[in-house]
Order: structure tokens, then C-alpha cells, then sequence
């Protein structure tokens, strides 16, 4: 026997009223028409697309939808702590706390940007003490959201004030501005650089991570912080250059 769904057997006036409250949630939702939902057995969906770009918080979630505090920040600022230690009194025991904690950290980058973490790792070993100080620091700032113009991690970072904030514990000033941070360093060869060096395309600034094309970087807004690749397209147009000389 076919039976009537739901819906179909709700009075004229009640359908009007479900209708209206729906096509305002679509609206509200999706800040789009409501012909873009579709109806089925008088239950509305709303398409993955509408969910997929509003359901996320920017104050707490970056573009790709991971949490600005992440398990990967956290070790970050554990390795930083494990470094500042080491750099106050260095010891066998605050060398092997800060080896590990390098480790672990090199560990848990290396699968999120896909490279291999042994080379990842010795990298960040082979760099100076103020290019591992630069990068760890840099690390520490996963997930602050971007700022034009600051410098400050409590206000939020833009590409050039993640890497002059991160040189900064280093102890090197470096301007707030993509181009002249790359024309005070010593311009090398990508098979030359560093784990910390300044990676520039035009427009744009990050930290190298050390291995292929893998950065720390203040993307754009409502992206923040994070790590990944040089944007490809911009290969051919990409520079690195060491800070310390």
C-alpha cells in the first residue's frame, strides 16, 4: 500500500510555514538562494559544499579545518622550552632532552608535509644553533591567525612578521617586509640552504623547513600559520637566502 510521507499529509498553511523556515536556514547557512537546497520526502539538504565552507569558526580553525592549537604547536613549544634549557646550561642530559624533543617534532612535521623525517631531521641538525632557534620558534606559532603588518604572535603574524618574529629569538632583526628581508640575507642556492633560511617569492616570505619545498609560512587571511609547500606556481620565481650572511 503506498503510504503518504510525513510531509504530504502536513496542512497547506503548516507546509507554508516549514518552507519559509527552511529556505531562512539555507539563507542564513549558506548566505545563498535557496533554490540551491534540495527537497526530498519533504526533509530538506543542505549540499556538502554549503556545510564544507560554513561550518567552520575562522578564530578557531584554519582553512583546511585544523585546529590553530594543535598536538604539532604543542611539541613545538615543548622542543622550544627543551632548546631555551639546553641554550642556558648545556649538559648531556638537556642536549638528549632537546635531541628527543627535536625528534619527535621533526617527526610530526615530516608527516604532515610529506617528506621523509630522517632527512627532515638531519636538516634541522645540520643547521646552525640560530637557524634551529629561528625554526623551532617558528614552529611554536601554528595556527595565529594572519595579521597585516604585526610582528606579534598575540595579534596574529603576516608572512613577513612570522619570520622576523621567529629570527628575532635568534637574535637577528629583520625588517617587516617580504622583498627587504630577502635582500639583507646572502642569496643561495635551494641545494644550499638551510632548515630557517628565508624562502621569497614575489609577494610572499616563509621559513624553509630544510628538505624539497616544505615552509613554515603565514599563508593569508583565515588560513594563518602553518606549514606545506611553495605554492608552484611560483617555483621558478622562488629565492633563498641566509640571514646570517
Amino acid at each position: 500500500m503506498y503510504r503518504k510521507s510525513p510531509a504530504r499529509n502536513l496542512p497547506k498553511r503548516t507546509k507554508g510555514a516549514v518552507a519559509a523556515v527552511c529556505a531562512a536556514v539555507a539563507v542564513a547557512v549558506g548566505g545563498m538562494a535557496p533554490a540551491t537546497s534540495h527537497a526530498a520526502g519533504g526533509v530538506v539538504i543542505v549540499p556538502p559544499s554549503v556545510v564544507q565552507s560554513t561550518w567552520r569558526m575562522p578564530d578557531q580553525l584554519t582553512k583546511d579545518a585544523r585546529p590553530r592549537h594543535d598536538p604539532m604547536q604543542v611539541q613545538a613549544v615543548v622542543t622550544s622550552e627543551a632548546l631555551t634549557a639546553h641554550s642556558a646550561g648545556a649538559t648531556a642530559a638537556t642536549e638528549i632532552r632537546y635531541k628527543l624533543e627535536l625528534a619527535r617534532l621533526a617527526s610530526m612535521v615530516a608527516s604532515r608535509v610529506g617528506v621523509v623525517r630522517s632527512q627532515l631531521l638531519y636538516a634541522w641538525q645540520s643547521a646552525t644553533p640560530q637557524h634551529q632557534s629561528a625554526l623551532v620558534t617558528g614552529l611554536t606559532t601554528l595556527g595565529v591567525g594572519y595579521t597585516f603588518g604585526s610582528d606579534n604572535p598575540r595579534k596574529g603574524l603576516d608572512c613577513s612578521g612570522l619570520v622576523a618574529y621567529a629570527w628575532k629569538t635568534a637574535g637577528l632583526e629583520l625588517p617587516l617586509q617580504s622583498l627587504r628581508q630577502l635582500q639583507v640575507t646572502r642569496q643561495v642556492p635551494q641545494s644550499q640552504a638551510s632548515a630557517g633560511d628565508v624562502v621569497w617569492y614575489p609577494g610572499h616570505t616563509m621559513l624553509y623547513l630544510g628538505v624539497g619545498d616544505a615552509v613554515l609560512h603565514s599563508a593569508r587571511p583565515n588560513m594563518g600559520v602553518r606549514v606545506g609547500l611553495v605554492n608552484w606556481k611560483e617555483i621558478s620565481n622562488t629565492k633563498f637566502g641566509n640571514p646570517l650572511g
